[in-house]
C-alpha cells in the first residue's frame, strides 16, 4: 500500500512539473533598429542617451511549432525594472522589444536615466534562458 502512495506522489509530481522550454536560440541581439522586414539593422551593445533614441532587442529561435509563454525584464544599473513584456501562449518564433529614450512605451514603466550595465532576462515557458547585457552612456 505505501509503495502505491509512492508512485502515485511521483506520478502527480511528474505531470505538475512545468515543461523546461526546449528552444534553441539563433538570434538574440540588441540594436539601434529594425528595418522594414523587422530584421535587426545593426548589432550594438552600446548606446547614447543623448544621440540614441532607444535600444531595440530582438531575439528569434529555430521554431518548434509550439506555443510558449514568452516574458522580457529589462533591468537597468540600479536592479530597477525598466520594461516588462509578458505574452502567454505565444505562436511565433521572433520576438521583438524595445524602450524609449525619449518616451515610455506601453510596457515601459520609465525612461533609462542613468549610464551604467542594463540587462534583458528572456524567459520561455518561465524559465530563464537568456540574459543580454548592454550599456547605456550619458
Amino acid at each position: 500500500m505505501g509503495r502505491k502512495i509512492i508512485i502515485a506522489l511521483l506520478i502527480i509530481l511528474f505531470l505538475s512539473t512545468p515543461e523546461i522550454a526546449a528552444v534553441q536560440l539563433n538570434t538574440l541581439l540588441t540594436t539601434e533598429g529594425l528595418n522594414t522586414k523587422g530584421k535587426p539593422v545593426t548589432v550594438q551593445q552600446e548606446f547614447d542617451l543623448k544621440q540614441d533614441k532607444g535600444v531595440q532587442y530582438y531575439v528569434e529561435w529555430n521554431s518548434d511549432n509550439k506555443d510558449h509563454d514568452v516574458a522580457l525584464r529589462w533591468f537597468g544599473p540600479r536592479d530597477q525594472l525598466i520594461n516588462f513584456l509578458y505574452v502567454a501562449d505565444f505562436s511565433n518564433n521572433v520576438v521583438r522589444d524595445y524602450i524609449s529614450f525619449e518616451e515610455e512605451t506601453s510596457t515601459q514603466y520609465f525612461i533609462p536615466q542613468y549610464s551604467g550595465q542594463y540587462s534583458i532576462h528572456l524567459y520561455l515557458d518561465h524559465q530563464l534562458v537568456s540574459i543580454t547585457n548592454f550599456r547605456i552612456n550619458k
